[in-house]
């Protein structure tokens, strides 16, 4: 019977197609850089800003800050600081309503150095990437280390309660919200005593937790170590399920009246077991297990369920640590992670996600809002401060907005003149990795690129004046290398009243033999219209005739959405019309109202929207785009408030979609 159930596990499964994984990582700067010290403790997965897609906090100890919130943000993520000072913070974490203002707040503990327990107010919808939530008292006494806590309405009051370890107090205590609110909370002991760890190699210290209802009476159980506990008689009393204890989860893997179980051996090392009941529930011999693996995971601390692959069925991910001493070297450097995929009768097909990756807390969770989960990855101290993110693309959206995003530099053009290094910090915390300048704001173009490189970011456009181009074109090209920038553009024809026909053809000229000079020394060349181009012509109109007469080898154009609207132009039909000429695009919206039609060149910075507020039909737009092959997308906010307009920007970017 093994030997049939191991072949059976062993066929694949065509309903669903391949999933295609793509990583990020912020070793690769694809994300932010965790801002907290390498030992990286908890991951915590919630909807913190309710956008649709779930962000994730990040806990740290050794050093501040202590909380870090990676907020979903149109193609990427932007990193909060939830609390900037040093704590203690254990493994963990939950989330759930507490003041009851309809959003998500959130709950950390100290670790073995320290007796609280917090949870963090949520500050929706007045986010600040800098500003920390405000932090409260839960539990400031008593016994140290809190590893996990959950919220889940275990006694049928129609509110959930907080529950958490207590590891040296061994202990799992349970906590009524207090209303009014109050500091610290009331809690009580539920369970003391041995929860499956130390058996064997096991978990050193109790852990694990979840909610579910095992054994299908309609009511929601408490599941925590090795052990699912039934509230009954105002007491919970405890089932065990198997020896070892760690990390656990429960949910329906196969039909029936009873849930599965699925344990991990936590901070030590042993089997992952399976475990189900056919009988009652409530006695312990019922409980069978299988290993999965067939052999011990070596601390063996992510664990989560899901319907990985879309095909209705629950799945089982689950992962090892590379890394959880303090000597410089891995401890585990085989560490893997696997996928097993649920067959929907209890039986699995086991597929190796990594190898040689450090994991502490996994997560599965959809981060990109997409409809179908991704992958969280954040270790302990192997690589840290690191965090890495697989995205799984089988049911992406066709019609989406993919970028790539990067930052016209201008958009803060106020804030980098005030503070360059904390400006361009926060453009890398918002997500951003390349970007567009025309001014390197007093610094050499060396002292520049050490700031970009610094800070994560890459210049990939560097914008120059007419003038310079005719003057000083060998200088420009040294300068753009020096950079890192793959195009040099200009952005203007210098011109007296309105553009005519002789400067623009003068211009054609110049264009076509700067940019074979660039293409000569690895660079190319393209020319940003900022709307006065658009004069009426017999053939259309000026920037037609710049379009017409420049060399597609040697000169690209970079679509101003704004400022081609604004010139009363249709941004679309330039871009379905000439679909290989527009290597580089701006994303700016024009706010309703304002006139178009205008050939001036000029227009007040309120007229700047953020996308999808404005004028442009954006879902048109961005499938020519997208079908002409534009390489590099800029948001380029003209606004007095780009702070509060960017996030937006970013948001619709993330939401849009067409047929």
């Amino acid at each position: 019977m093994r030997f049939l159930y191991a072949l059976l596990c062993a066929i694949p499964s065509f309903a669903a197609e391949p999933i295609r994984w793509q990583q990020l990582s912020s070793t690769k700067y694809e994300l932010p850089v965790p801002a907290g010290s390498n030992q990286q403790t908890g991951v915590l997965v919630a909807d913190l800003d309710r956008n649709g897609a779930k962000d994730f906090v990040i806990s740290f100890r050794v050093k501040a800050p202590a909380l870090v919130w990676y907020r979903r943000t149109g193609d990427g993520w932007l990193q909060h600081i939830i609390d900037k000072e040093f704590l203690t913070l254990e493994a963990g974490g939950a989330a759930f309503d507490i003041d009851n203002d309809g959003d998500l707040d959130i709950v950390f503990g100290a670790d073995a150095q320290n007796t609280q327990l917090w949870w963090w107010e949520n500050p929706s919808p007045n986010f600040d990437v800098n500003t920390p939530w405000q932090r409260h008292i839960i539990k400031d006494g008593g016994a140290k280390q809190h590893h996990d806590q959950i919220f889940a309405d275990l006694k049928g009051t129609g509110k959930p309660q907080l529950v958490f370890w207590n590891q040296k107090a061994k202990s799992l205590f349970l906590a009524d919200i207090p209303a009014p609110l109050a500091s610290p909370w009331p809690f009580e002991s539920i369970f003391s005593g041995q929860a499956g760890e130390g058996v064997q190699s096991a978990a050193l210290y109790a852990e694990g937790i979840d909610a579910f209802d095992v054994d299908g009476d309609g009511k929601l159980d408490l599941l925590a170590g090795n052990y699912w506990f039934k509230y009954e008689g105002g007491k919970f009393r405890p089932t065990q399920i198997g020896p070892i204890g760690g990390r656990i989860r429960a949910g329906k893997f196969r039909p029936g009246k009873n849930a599965q179980v699925v344990i991990a051996p936590g901070d030590g090392s042993g089997p992952l077991m399976f475990y189900e009941c056919n009988g009652s529930a409530a006695d312990p011999a019922c409980w069978k297990g299988r290993d999965l693996l067939g052999a011990d995971m070596v601390h063996g601390h992510t664990l989560d369920i899901g319907d990985i692959d879309g095909d209705g069925r629950l799945d089982i991910f689950a992962a090892e640590m590379a890394k959880w001493s303090r000597t410089d070297k891995p401890d585990h450097p085989g560490a893997q992670s696997w996928m097993l995929y649920g067959d929907g009768k209890g039986g699995f097909r086991k597929t190796v996600f990594t190898k040689g990756h450090g994991w502490h807390e996994g997560r599965l969770a959809d981060l990109d809002g997409d409809g179908d989960l991704d992958v969280l990855g954040k270790p302990y101290t192997w690589e840290a401060p690191r965090v890495d993110i697989w995205l799984n693309n089988a049911t992406t959206h066709k019609g989406s907005y993919k970028g790539p995003t990067g930052m016209q530099l201008y958009t803060f053009r106020r804030e980098l003149a005030r503070d360059l290094t904390g400006t361009l910090a926060m453009i890398r915390g918002m997500g951003f990795t390349k970007i567009e300048t025309s001014n390197l704001y007093g610094r050499t173009p060396a002292q520049f690129r050490q700031l970009l490189d610094q800070y994560g970011l890459a210049c990939s456009s560097y914008i120059v004046n007419y003038g310079r181009l005719a003057r000083e074109l060998n200088a420009i090209i040294a300068e753009a290398k020096t950079l890192g920038a793959s195009y040099v553009l200009t952005s203007g024809i210098p011109h007296v009243g309105t553009l005519n026909l002789e400067t623009t053809e003068k211009a054609v000229a110049d264009f076509n033999d700067w940019g074979a000079k660039l293409k000569a020394a690895g660079l190319r060349f393209a020319y940003h219209p900022h709307g006065f181009e658009f004069v009426r012509h017999e053939k259309g109109t000026l920037f037609d005739v710049l379009l017409n007469g420049t060399e597609p080898e040697f000169v690209d154009f970079e679509l101003d959405v704004f400022w081609m609207k604004h010139g009363g132009a249709d941004p679309t039909r330039y871009m379905e019309t000439y679909p290989k000429r527009f290597a580089l695009v701006h994303l700016k919206d024009i706010a309703k109202g304002t006139p178009t039609g205008v050939t001036t060149g000029r227009a007040p910075d309120e007229t700047s929207v953020a996308l999808g507020t404005g004028q442009i039909d954006w879902p048109r737009f961005l499938r020519a785009a997208a079908r002409a092959g534009v390489k590099h997308y800029y948001i380029e906010d003209e606004s007095p408030v780009p702070l509060k307009q960017v996030p937006l920007t970013l948001d619709y970017l993330q939401k849009i979609t067409w047929r």
